[in-house]
C-alpha cells in the first residue's frame, strides 16, 4: 500500500503542476448536491441528512462536478480545473468503484480538440512523474507518448463491420438489437477488444448524435471523445453545450430530480460560453501507470476492503 500512496501522491503533483503551469485556477465544489446526474447510465448515490432544527433533506452525492464547474464559467473564469472524490452507485467492478477520484477541467474558447491534446499530454506528464515511457498492461507494452486517433466510424468499420455506424438500420441489422442497444454492444464486444491491442493511448471521437451526451453537434457529429489506454477509457471529453432549451430537454429526460435549476437560470441569462471539458478518472490512470489489473489496488481503503470488514465473520 505505502509504494502504490506514494506513486498516486507523485502523480497527483504532476498534475497539479501541469494545470498550473497552463493558468488553470483549481477550484472546489460542492460533493452533496440536490441534483441526479442526468445521464441515464450514470447513477448517483442517494443521502440523506438532517439540519439543526431537525428537517430532512434527501440529496446526492455528486457524480462530476460538471454543472457547478460550467457556473464559473459562465461567471467568467477562463480555465479551471478540480481534483475530487465522485460517487456512482452500483459501479463495482475490477475497473469501477463507488468512490473513486476524478480530474476535470474547463477551458474556454477551446473545443474537444484541445482538449484531446491536453489529455495526452497529461498522461504523458503523469507518466514522467513515475520515470515511466513505456508501461506493459497483461503483456501488452503501451508507448504513452504515442497516439492513435480513430473516428468512431473507421473504429467501427475496422473492428466491428459496420460500414456505417450512423446508419441505424445497418447497426440494427448487425446486432439484431434497437440502435442504442446495438452500438453499444459491438463496442463492448468488439471495438474495445481491438483497441485494447494497440501499443498507444486511442482516441476514439466523433461520435453519432444519439450518444452525444453533453456535447455539441456539428454537420451530424457529436464533438466528443474518449481516450483508451490498453482498451481502459481513461478520459470523456467534449465541446459543450452552450444554450438553456439543450440542457433543460437531456435534464427532462431523466425526470425533475435532474433538472439543475440553478444552472438552467444562469443561461436564461446568456448562454454558457464556447469551452471544452474533459474528465479524467485518476484511479484508472494509476492502475495503468502501476500495471495493476484491478482498480482495488489503487485505492487505499476500497470499498471491496472495507465490504469485508462489516460482512459477518463465517
Amino acid at each position: 500500500m505505502k509504494e502504490i500512496i506514494i506513486q498516486r501522491s507523485r502523480v497527483l503533483k504532476s498534475i497539479r503542476e501541469f494545470f498550473d503551469s497552463g493558468d488553470f485556477v483549481e477550484v472546489e465544489t460542492p460533493n452533496l448536491i440536490p441534483y441526479e446526474n442526468p445521464d441515464d447510465n450514470v447513477e448517483n448515490v442517494r443521502v440523506s441528512f438532517e439540519d439543526f432544527r431537525g428537517r430532512e433533506y434527501r440529496w446526492f452525492l455528486h457524480t462530476s462536478p460538471e454543472f457547478f464547474m460550467k457556473r464559473l464559467v459562465w461567471y467568467g473564469f477562463d480555465r479551471i480545473y478540480q481534483v475530487c472524490k465522485v460517487y456512482r452507485n452500483g459501479e463495482v467492478t475490477e475497473l469501477h468503484n463507488v468512490e473513486f477520484t476524478m480530474i476535470e477541467w474547463y477551458r474556454k474558447g477551446a473545443t474537444y480538440k484541445e482538449g484531446i491534446e491536453e489529455t495526452l499530454e497529461l498522461i504523458s506528464a503523469s507518466a514522467e512523474s513515475l520515470g515511466k515511457k513505456v508501461i506493459e498492461w497483461k503483456g501488452l507494452k503501451v508507448n504513452l507518448f504515442e497516439r492513435e486517433e480513430l473516428t468512431v466510424e473507421e473504429a467501427f468499420k475496422e473492428f466491428a463491420g459496420v460500414k456505417n455506424v450512423f446508419d441505424r438500420d445497418e447497426v440494427e441489422a448487425v446486432t439484431r438489437e434497437d440502435y442504442r442497444t446495438g452500438f453499444f454492444k459491438l463496442l463492448v464486444e468488439r471495438v474495445e477488444p481491438a483497441i485494447s491491442k494497440i501499443p498507444s493511448p486511442v482516441v476514439l471521437k466523433d461520435y453519432p448524435p444519439e450518444f452525444s451526451a453533453m456535447s455539441q453537434v456539428r454537420n451530424g457529429v457529436a464533438e466528443r471523445f474518449e481516450v483508451y489506454v490498453a482498451g481502459i477509457e481513461l478520459a470523456n471529453g467534449y465541446t459543450e453545450l452552450r444554450h438553456y432549451e439543450d440542457y433543460l430537454k437531456k435534464m427532462k429526460e431523466k425526470g425533475e430530480r435532474a433538472v439543475d435549476r440553478g444552472f438552467l437560470n444562469l443561461l436564461k441569462v446568456r448562454p454558457l460560453p464556447q469551452c471544452e471539458g474533459v474528465a479524467l478518472g485518476l484511479d484508472r490512470l494509476l492502475m495503468v501507470l502501476a500495471g495493476k489489473r484491478s482498480i482495488r489496488e489503487v485505492i487505499p481503503f476500497s470499498f471491496h476492503l472495507l465490504e469485508g470488514e462489516v460482512l459477518p465473520t463465517p
